[in-house]
């Protein structure tokens, strides 16, 4: 194994066992197998992907650049803030939607 693999390991290991302390870029989700495949849909996935990616200035330029409905880009982007995989910073009536974290470990196994 790599040094970076083992750092990455080790900053893993750390999250999972003390996630009120781990890095802020850092997000773990404890959740089932099931409860993940339902939240992280293909969708959801691809709505993560595009903001990363493509750095979208307000939901309407996601929803264009996704060629979906806006309500359910609005629902699943609700979803995905609820669980923390990211934010929306407002400016006046805009929401610019920001995944926060670099590195998002989620437990497989129930």
């Amino acid at each position: 194994m790599s040094n970076v693999a083992k750092q990455f390991s080790r900053m893993i290991d750390y999250a999972l066992e003390r996630p009120q302390s781990a890095p802020s870029r850092v997000l773990v989700v404890s959740l089932t197998k099931s409860n993940i495949e339902k939240i992280l849909t293909p969708a959801r996935v691809e709505i993560v992907r595009t903001i990363v990616k493509e750095k979208p200035k307000t939901v309407g330029a996601l929803v264009r650049l996704l060629k979906r409905p806006k309500e359910s880009v609005s629902r699943d982007l609700r979803i995905l803030s609820n669980y923390g995989l990211l934010s929306f910073v407002q400016a006046g009536r805009e929401k610019t939607p920001r995944v926060e974290k670099d590195v998002i470990t989620m437990p497989l196994t129930a």
